[in-house]
């Protein structure tokens, strides 16, 4: 029997310009959630996503001593995520949310982010799929658009057991990508 399938929305909040600024509003807002940068590294010429994170007091991941986050040197920008559905229910196996670990673990997977080194390798035992929403920082007026061109609406991945595709979704462009059960099971 195939297992539940998880559906996990999240409110992204941003840009922000400044490592500082988004460490100031997740001390005001968030207790626990996501954060993503964004810029360039050395020798790359496009603003490219780089690297998600999560935290259960959000703002103490968010520093410059971070391990990743000081590798992004030009054009940084920082959103901020929360998570916008109930946490799924039964027992905790893990002292991080699910849900956050989840969505950590799509992004990380099927957007290739360089600077993420763990969730690469191995895929989540159930299915889980991702709605991403992006907002202004007032936390009211929504985004015309995503928060980078190569982050997408909707990351979809099937329960494995069900051996379907899973697929990242641009609603705005249409744009569609498909990953083959062969091909995601691969090592990252």
């Amino acid at each position: 029997m195939a297992s539940k399938h998880l559906m996990i929305a999240i409110n992204w909040y941003g840009p922000y310009e400044t490592l500082e600024e988004a460490q100031v509003e997740a001390r005001d807002w968030y207790a626990h959630g996501l954060y993503l940068a964004i810029g360039k590294r050395k020798f790359e010429r496009r603003a490219k996503m780089q690297y998600i994170g999560i935290g259960e007091a959000l703002h103490r991941r968010l520093h410059d001593g971070h391990h990743k986050l000081g590798e992004i040197t030009r054009d940084r920008v920082f959103w901020l995520g929360e998570i916008a559905t109930a946490e799924p229910s039964g027992r905790r196996v893990k002292v991080t949310r699910a849900s956050l670990d989840y969505a950590e673990w799509l992004h990380v997977r099927f957007l290739g982010l360089p600077l993420n080194d763990k969730k690469t390798k191995s895929l989540p035992k159930r299915g889980v799929t991702v709605l991403n929403r992006w907002f202004e920082t007032n936390f009211k007026t929504a985004h015309k658009r995503a928060g980078h061109l190569d982050w997408p609406d909707l990351i979809d991945f099937p329960d494995p057991v069900d051996e379907l595709p899973a697929r990242t979704v641009w609603f705005r462009s249409r744009r569609k990508e498909k990953f083959e059960p062969s091909d995601y099971a691969k090592a990252g």
